[in-house]
């Protein structure tokens, strides 16, 4: 399968057409050893991403974000591939979320507990489907999106929460996925 072959498949996953910012990376080949950088996230607003992308994508009986390096991905788009103006709606939805949590829970992002986090997700997943102008897409939309193909573009994305068919068979199209327990991907 094709880089661009998957990024339709993501955004048909997602709901929604995956940003230009992320498309252009993966299209690129994107890696996640930085060259020289002039701008790096927070320390905290690192730990952050790596308590909420491991919510989004828990492991399981497949790595997890974190096994993926997920945060890592996450980290390089946001600081070399993002336009400065999705830079600063991705930062401040993070301190939108962070204020959210501080209201609702006493604490910062960083202290809350996972029950927590799925409480303030869940808020932001409700606020981010009240929207319906993609160009101003919320904050939960845009890191769902970059969790899901940051997680799938990984080796361990690709090779261990797929499946791979290096010859398929006929085209059966009811076949239940339950009798396969995975989907299928060509990568190897």
């Amino acid at each position: 399968m094709s880089r661009r072959a998957f990024l339709k498949q993501a955004a048909f996953v997602l709901g929604t057409s995956v940003s230009a910012s992320l498309s252009a990376a993966v299209l690129k080949g994107i890696t996640t050893e930085s060259s020289a950088r002039t701008l790096e996230l927070s320390a905290e607003l690192k730990n952050v991403i790596t308590l909420l992308a491991e919510r989004i994508m828990p492991k399981t009986d497949t790595p997890g974000a974190l096994e993926a390096g997920v945060p890592d991905f996450i980290n390089t788009i946001v600081v070399d591939w993002y336009t400065p103006d999705e830079r600063n709606d991705f930062i401040s939805g993070l301190e939108d979320m962070n204020q959210y949590c501080s209201q609702q829970f006493n604490c910062s992002l960083h202290e809350a507990t996972s029950a927590q986090h799925d409480s303030v997700l869940t808020e932001f997943e409700k606020r981010a489907l009240a929207i319906a102008d993609d160009e101003n897409q919320a904050i939960f939309a845009m890191f769902r999106e970059l969790v899901v193909v940051g997680f799938f573009t990984s080796k361990a994305g690709a090779t261990q929460a797929l499946k791979h068919n290096h010859v398929a068979g006929q085209f059966v199209g009811d076949y239940p996925l339950s009798k396969v327990g995975k989907a299928w991907t060509p990568y190897y």
